[in-house]
C-alpha cells in the first residue's frame, strides 16, 4: 500500500510525465496530418521571450531527477540539455517514468511540487494548432 505522501508526489509526477508523453504524441500526429516538420514543434514557443517546447520537456524531466535525488538523499543528477529531436523527448520522458516507478515509496522524502513546464508544453502545442483539449491534459492525471 502506498502512502498519501507517495500518491501526492511520485504518483503525480508519473501522471504528469504520462500526460506530457500523450500530448507530444498528439502534437506529432497533428504535424504528420498537416505536413508540419517536427522540428517546428520541437522549437515552438508561445512568445519570443519564452523557452521552446523542448526546453519545457527537459525542465520537467530534470525536475523529476531532482525530486528523485531528494527522495533518496543523494546529489541531483546533472541537468541535461534539450534533446535535439522531437523523438528524443519521448525517450527522455520514458526513462524518467521507469526511474519513478522504481522508487521505493517507503523511503520517499521528496518535497518537490508540480512544475510549470507541463502546462506550458501543452500551451505551446495548442498555439501551433494541435487539437488537444483540457481532457487530453487532465485524463492522465486522473488515471
Amino acid at each position: 500500500m502506498t502512502s498519501p505522501f507517495y500518491n501526492y508526489t511520485l504518483a503525480t509526477f508519473i501522471r504528469g510525465l504520462n500526460t506530457l508523453h500523450y500530448i507530444l504524441k498528439k502534437g506529432e500526429d497533428h504535424a504528420k496530418e498537416h505536413n508540419i516538420d517536427l522540428d517546428e514543434l520541437h522549437n515552438a514557443r508561445i512568445a519570443e521571450d519564452m523557452q521552446p517546447l523542448a526546453f519545457q520537456v527537459v525542465t520537467a524531466t530534470n525536475n523529476v531527477g531532482k525530486a528523485l535525488a531528494r527522495a533518496s538523499f543523494t546529489d541531483p543528477p546533472p541537468q541535461y540539455s534539450p534533446d535535439e529531436t522531437y523523438e528524443g523527448l519521448y525517450s527522455r520522458i520514458e526513462r524518467y517514468i521507469v526511474e519513478l516507478k522504481a522508487v521505493d515509496a517507503r523511503i520517499c522524502a521528496s518535497r518537490e511540487g508540480q512544475t510549470f513546464t507541463a502546462p506550458i508544453a501543452y500551451a505551446i502545442l495548442r498555439s501551433k494548432g494541435v487539437e488537444i483539449g483540457k481532457l487530453d491534459y487532465l485524463n492522465q492525471f486522473t488515471a
